[in-house]
């Protein structure tokens, strides 16, 4: 892990954020590089001790795969056709390179996600009184979820890799927001109150999101 320097044109400060690939230092475009080193080297202890009390991230080796905190092997055939689970085992074609079965991979992530998210919104939309105008499975950087001023609900595809009680925790954390568009007292008392248990998913999030990668290594 290290800190990546990202410029944007929009940004009027700087600030660090911890990321799944270590710190981002996300700085105005043209803050002169003096600046960035300066900076950088105010804050070296600062950096030193996040990095070291981060955990370090699973990579997953070549002949598995995760789906719902569990790891499953991977089995490369030459009679394969497809890449597809049968409940203990994830399968593609044998001459599959790494970029197809990344690829294949994440579309039936994509899939299996879509899927999960649509058959539990009915049960928040019940208890909530809502409905969510649309439902999508994004693949952000730094945010599980997020739920826009339209009702549109994007869930980060990374959590199929987590147990499916943490990405029930995330589905019901974004359809409390169609009740409370912040994070008021109002707001997390409504989520308590659909969602009991939020100390513990956000503190596996908190301990674990780091290690929901779906690229794999090269």
């Amino acid at each position: 892990m290290t800190v990546i320097v990202i410029r944007h044109k929009r940004r009027k400060r700087a600030a660090f954020f911890v990321t799944p690939e270590g710190i981002e230092l996300r700085i105005p475009a043209r803050l002169p590089n003096r600046v960035v080193e300066t900076i950088l080297s105010e804050h070296a202890d600062w950096i030193a001790e996040r990095l070291a009390t981060l955990p370090k991230r699973v990579v997953l080796p070549e002949d598995s795969l995760n789906l719902h905190g569990e790891t499953f092997p991977l089995v490369k055939s030459d009679t394969e056709t497809r890449f597809r689970f049968d409940g203990q085992n994830f399968h593609c074609p044998v001459l599959w390179d790494e970029s197809s079965l990344r690829k294949a991979y994440e579309t039936w992530l994509r899939e299996q996600a879509l899927a999960f998210v649509t058959k539990r919104a009915p049960y928040y939309e019940r208890q909530l009184g809502v409905k969510a105008n649309r439902i999508r499975i994004g693949h952000q950087k730094t945010r599980w979820g997020s739920c826009s001023s339209t009702g549109t609900i994007s869930i980060n595809v990374r959590l199929m890799l987590a147990p499916p009680d943490v990405m029930d925790y995330v589905i019901a954390h974004e359809w409390s927001h169609l009740v409370h568009f912040d994070h008021s007292k109002a707001f997390w008392s409504t989520l308590a109150s659909v969602y009991p248990d939020i100390t513990g998913a956000m503190g596996w999030l908190k301990q674990h999101g780091h290690t929901l990668q779906i690229k794999k290594a090269n």
